[in-house]
């Protein structure tokens, strides 16, 4: 009987334990979605980062290097570090706007850091790509400067506008 009362003590004492432990836990930690949002903002920060470090490297037709990068080399080059995989055409960087969990950003005010950004600047629909790093601004790679900040409303960028493409990558998913 006393082994009996010892067993029921422990169980109880687990379970009471347990209990407090899940309530404290729940009172102190944040929200599962929250966590996300600040694992997404880490995220665009440090694409931000590795981008604006290549600031000044020289531009080069096909490059995929920081010894040289053409536009869509450069966007694949800063996300590769991450995981992730990119096409090397700026026209197919557009295209994943279509895809499942991918975005498509049509007005330019709700870019968030780390969007890819897109311009007509040939024949073709798409002929540039950059990554927008906040404040109107994008960095890419251009055959002009090499990598460089530019506006996105400058009197070159402005009227070349096509849209934007948000990445799953830098995208909070809510936990329900």
């Amino acid at each position: 009987m006393i082994g009996g009362h010892t067993r029921y003590s422990i169980r109880t004492t687990v379970v009471a334990v347990t209990a407090a432990t899940l309530a404290l836990v729940l009172l102190i930690a944040p929200s599962a979605s929250a966590a996300t949002r600040k694992v997404v903002r880490e995220r665009r920060g440090h694409l931000e980062q590795r981008a604006k470090g290549e600031r000044g490297d020289p531009y080069r037709t096909g490059g995929t290097s920081p010894s040289g990068f053409d536009c869509s080399g450069f966007t694949m080059w800063v996300f590769k570090k991450f995981g992730v995989p990119l096409p090397h055409q700026s026209e197919s960087q557009f295209n994943l706007g279509k895809e499942k969990n991918f975005r498509r950003v049509w007005k330019r005010k709700s870019l968030k850091r780390g969007d890819l950004v897109f311009h007509k600047t040939t024949s073709a629909k798409i002929g540039h790509v950059g990554m927008y790093i906040g404040r109107g601004k994008f960095i890419s790679s251009t055959s002009s400067s090499g990598v460089r900040v530019d506006s996105l409303y400058d009197s070159y960028w402005g009227p070349r506008w096509v849209g934007g493409t948000r990445l799953p990558y830098t995208t909070a998913t809510s936990r329900r």
